[in-house]
């Protein structure tokens, strides 16, 4: 009797040892890590002194040259909207026409505006809306 206590203790401590081994030396495995990219740019702005687009980062530096490319909306008739598209920071010549040729003031909408940040990253930054008005004509009498 003492024999197979003894073989039962020692099968007992056995699966015991192999329970609490499996159990804790299996590695956990992860399905994926997700990466959030995070940049410092937050929003742009219009220049209206250079005629372009300009970033800033959420503390509020200037990035004159983080800005590659956006649209600009703006109607041009009841219900008629024009857009131009612009590959740099800058006002197309078409942009530049075409603003010149407004009468009155217009909402002039900045949308889909990409930029740089420090890393070489794409940011999508969002939408900019800016009020415009014609140049003043001088009358010389």
């Amino acid at each position: 009797m003492k024999f197979y206590s003894i073989q039962i203790l020692a099968l007992f401590v056995f699966l015991l040892q192999f329970f609490v081994t499996t159990t804790f030396s299996q590695e956990q495995v992860i399905d994926k890590i997700t990466v959030k990219k995070e940049s410092n740019l937050v929003k742009a702005f219009f220049d209206n002194n250079d005629l372009k687009l300009i970033a800033q980062d959420k503390y509020g530096n200037i990035d004159h040259h983080a800005i590659r490319s956006f649209e600009m909306h703006y109607e041009i008739k009841k219900k008629k909207l024009k857009v131009l598209k612009s590959s740099s920071a800058y006002l197309t010549i078409d942009m530049l026409h075409d603003l010149t040729e407004l009468k009155e003031a217009k909402k002039i909408f900045y949308t889909k505006i990409i930029a740089e940040d420090q890393n070489g990253n794409l940011v999508n930054l969002p939408d900019v809306i800016e009020m415009h008005f014609p140049r003043c004509k001088q009358n010389v009498k």
